[in-house]
């Protein structure tokens, strides 16, 4: 097919800004908008004859060239609509690979997870059976037996995140979480948790048990590690913190406590407290 140059384009563009003051000067004329059929009557018969012929032999070269851009334009056309549709095909390739991409990640995770839920499981079996009274390997393989193994073993992990606190004095309307925080920070902590009391009000004033959530474990390690230092608060030495314990656990810590308290009223010139599960006593510095 043939093509229209560069060069054959500004040799138009040249003629046709070389030819329009040519003939604006024949018909007397010195703006284009003066080129009227009434100023063409005007000018001399050779004169118009001359522009004549020009204009007949410029727009017969120039229709020439004009069919060959209209030939280029569609080409162009239909290259532009070849190239969309390889861009759409290309297109289509990549999704179809990112399909492919995440398939092979949605089975890699996927195997990952079950990898791990075993592992868990196994886990939680080998702690089951070092922390859980178990009279034999038949037992175990009772479908019942292993759920509440399991279960126990889960409940263990959620409580390792909470801490019990005794001791914290009981108001109608209070914002609990506040006044946990403020024990927290006389130990000099702030951590992020969450707290309720636990039972039924018995009395008017009782001061019931409050249960602290933690972030995690280690949060609640952190918080019990250091509430050995409220003995020496002038706010909250009657308050103290242990560790969340399961139902039979904490029955045992409630009779320590009773007997702490005891211990308390009747040898107030010591100092009471509980360690490993057993209560202590020390006399008190000399102030």
């Amino acid at each position: 097919m043939a093509t229209v140059s560069d060069k054959e384009l500004e040799d138009l563009i040249g003629k046709c800004s070389a030819w329009i003051p040519k003939a604006m000067e024949h018909v007397g004329c010195s703006a284009p908008i003066d080129v009227t059929s009434a100023a063409c009557k005007r000018a001399m018969k050779d004169s118009l004859a001359m522009l004549f012929a020009e204009s007949f032999q410029f727009v017969r070269f120039q229709t020439e060239k004009l069919k060959k851009l209209k030939a280029e334009l569609s080409s162009t056309k239909s290259q532009l609509i070849e190239n969309q549709k390889w861009v759409i095909s290309l297109q289509e390739t990549v999704i179809r690979e990112k399909e492919k991409q995440l398939e092979g990640v949605e089975t890699a995770v996927k195997s990952s997870v079950e990898s791990n839920l075993k592992e868990q499981f196994k886990s939680y079996s080998e702690a089951a059976a070092e922390n859980v009274m178990v009279c034999s390997t038949e037992g175990l393989a009772d479908p019942a037996t292993l759920k509440k193994v399991v279960k126990s073993v889960v409940q263990e992990e959620d409580r390792s995140r909470n801490v019990i606190i005794f001791g914290l004095a009981e108001k109608k309307g209070e914002n609990l979480e506040e006044s946990v925080q403020e024990v927290f920070e006389e130990i000099g902590l702030k951590p992020t948790l969450q707290a309720c009391r636990v039972g039924r009000v018995i009395k008017e004033k009782s001061k019931r048990p409050v249960k602290v959530s933690l972030s995690s474990s280690c949060a609640a390690h952190q918080v019990l590690s250091q509430v050995r230092k409220l003995r020496q608060s002038a706010r909250f030495s009657e308050v103290y913190v242990r560790p969340d314990r399961s139902e039979e656990e904490r029955i045992q810590d409630r009779l320590l406590v009773q007997e702490l308290l005891k211990r308390r009223e009747s040898e107030p010139n010591k100092l009471h407290f509980i360690r490993a599960g057993t209560i202590h006593s020390k006399d008190k510095p000399a102030e």
